[in-house]
């Protein structure tokens, strides 16, 4: 293996609506995780992620719950509340790995709020290359994206390892010849990376 792939959200930097909404909803976390699981939901996200109208996408939503219109509105114009500081452990992890010489680059499924993140965050710069979903208008799992990573890059599925927090991810990296790993913590990436003979154990 010669590239590691890595995910964003989650993997490499924080991504968690609570961190806004917690606080809107006055502390009530289960109001909270009400509003993600049943206003924001997947396919809100599958828009803005495959590159959709952003600004369209929050109307749209709202016309769906206009009872909950404002606090829609914050997914827009306080959205850098919910992106967080790197996953602890990663930026010295993704560190060593180019100290071993490895090519390190990110596929992430992120609306264009993601370049506000790679400007405010040094590990999303650590990387020499990555594939936006928003703007090849193609989301995870979907087969395509992976390879258009792999062809923007000249990179041999073989020789690529692919790091993401979501096993369906995973999985259709696997479908397409890449080895890969679903991410839980940096500490057991760190292990698992010794285990494949990425990383010395010493």
């Amino acid at each position: 293996m010669r590239n590691i792939i890595f995910d964003f959200g989650n993997v490499l930097v924080e991504f968690d609506p609570h961190m806004l909404y917690d606080s809107v909803f006055d502390g009530d976390t289960e109001k909270a995780e009400w509003f993600s699981r049943n206003i924001t939901q997947p396919d809100f996200y599958d828009r803005i992620d495959r590159g959709d109208d952003f600004a369209q996408c929050i109307r749209d939503l709202q016309a769906l719950h206009p009872d909950y219109a404002e606090e829609i509105a914050l997914y827009d114009t306080q959205y850098h509340d919910m992106v967080g500081n790197a996953v602890s452990g990663m930026p010295e992890l993704l560190s060593e790995l180019k100290t071993c010489g490895y090519q390190l680059y990110g596929l992430t499924n992120w609306s264009y709020k993601v370049y506000a993140a790679i400007e405010r965050l040094p590990i999303l710069r650590m990387l020499d290359g990555c594939v936006i979903s928003s703007e090849e208008h193609l989301i995870k799992p979907d087969p395509r994206i992976y390879r258009c990573l792999l062809d923007r890059f000249n990179l041999q599925a073989a020789e690529c390892l692919f790091v993401d927090d979501k096993p369906v991810n995973v999985e259709a990296a696997k479908a397409c010849g890449m080895n890969a790993l679903l991410f839980t913590g940096a500490p057991q990436l760190r292990k698992d990376l010794q285990q494949l003979g990425v990383l010395s154990s010493f």
